[in-house]
């Protein structure tokens, strides 16, 4: 399974699909540049014609930054490694790297135009099933902005501690002596950055736990590995039921915003129309430009800058506005005006008679029409 973060801006141009899904390769366009994803899941004890189809697959995308990751099934042997350059060295180093490989069979395998952007990839821990799964970070897509809206997590009115100052807030502001929407206004703006503020906290408190748990499981499997015992593999299981738990809530919570997104307006069609509008607008929005300089910009916060540089510079005039020269051409202009009679006259109420006099007879009821 190949997961991208939802947050990154990327146009999908073509999906190849491998045989018995054990290979699928995603070639997209991640800020202007393109790139192959390609996710494999290898046969168990090796097949060579596996992998000879892949590479004749991954040669339809020539010039193209490829990145490889996923389940080999096999063991890298760097012996027999013919793409190396130079013979290795025996060295503390290189026995590291040989008993690090040789003890994994998930790997990455990027272009070497990618090496220098390359910022990690990491082996997570095994806490949901048992494939660890691998994260790769490539430093291309960084600086992405945020999204900066807030919305109101209901869950949270449920727990005492946010229970507990809005009883203080009504005791303090009683209904009877206050005005009800100067005090509804009052609560929102109170309540809003005590929730926002107990949601950080929260939430800080939970990735605190989160690591903590992923690092005493890494601890307990590699304790387990070096020396078997029963009640260490039961610690391990514990560790990742609690680890679980964390990570069940998380997942329910995005669910029930998907839940919220879609089926908070019932019925109605006006709302799925809006979220597909929003996504359409999201989906046609300016990803690249190019500035003055020449240098291409990608982020948001860059492109709305020289935006507004190009239209302040496009609408400022060029010439100085002399105001005598504007004061004496008015001067001599000779507009029409009405006399006061007239504006009297216009200023004046309108009256029943004059209502029935210009209404048309047997006139239907309508936003236009006056009612029987």
């Amino acid at each position: 399974v190949t997961i991208l973060i939802k947050n990154i801006p990327f146009t999908e141009l073509k999906v190849v699909k491998g045989e018995e899904g054990r290979a699928i390769m995603l070639l997209l366009e991640i800020m202007s540049q393109k790139m192959l994803l390609v996710n494999i899941y290898a046969p168990v004890g090796g097949d060579p014609s596996f992998f000879h189809r892949l590479n004749s697959k991954l040669q339809q995308f020539p010039n193209t930054p490829i990145i490889v990751g996923g389940d080999f099934n096999e063991v890298l042997d760097l012996q027999l490694d013919r793409s190396l350059e130079t013979k290795l060295h025996v060295s503390g180093t290189n026995k590291a790297i040989h008993s690090l490989i040789s003890d994994f069979k998930d790997y990455f395998l990027i272009s070497r135009s990618l090496v220098g952007d390359t910022f990690a990839a990491d082996i997570d821990v095994r806490s949901i099933s048992d494939h660890a799964p691998i994260t790769f970070t490539h430093s291309d897509i960084f600086g992405l902005e945020t999204s900066k809206s807030w919305r109101l997590n209901v869950f949270l009115l449920r727990l005492p501690e946010v229970q507990k100052p809005l009883l203080t807030f009504f005791i303090c502001n009683p209904r009877e002596n206050s005005d009800m929407g100067l005090l509804w206004d009052t609560l929102k703006a109170v309540l809003r950055g005590r929730l926002i503020s107990f949601a950080t906290n929260r939430k800080r408190a939970q990735q605190k736990r989160t690591v903590e748990l992923e690092q005493e499981i890494k601890d307990k499997e590699l304790a387990l590995k070096l020396n078997f015992s029963l009640e260490s593999y039961h610690a391990l299981q514990f560790l990742k039921y609690k680890y679980n738990k964390i990570i069940s809530q998380s997942v329910e919570f995005a669910l029930f915003r998907v839940r919220q997104s879609y089926f908070e307006a019932g019925e109605k069609a006006s709302k799925l129309l809006a979220y597909r509008l929003r996504k359409l607008t999201s989906s046609k929005a300016i990803r690249l430009i190019k500035s003055d300089s020449n240098k291409f910009l990608v982020t948001n916060k860059d492109i709305n800058s020289a935006f507004k540089q190009f239209y302040s510079k496009l609408y400022t005039t060029e010439s100085t506005v002399n105001v005598t020269e504007v004061n004496d051409y008015l001067a001599r202009v000779n507009l029409p005006c009405l006399n006061p009679e007239d504006r009297d006259l216009l200023e004046t109420p309108i009256s029943i008679p004059e209502i029935e006099k210009y209404s048309k007879e047997n006139a239907g009821s309508g936003p236009f029409s006056f009612p029987d």
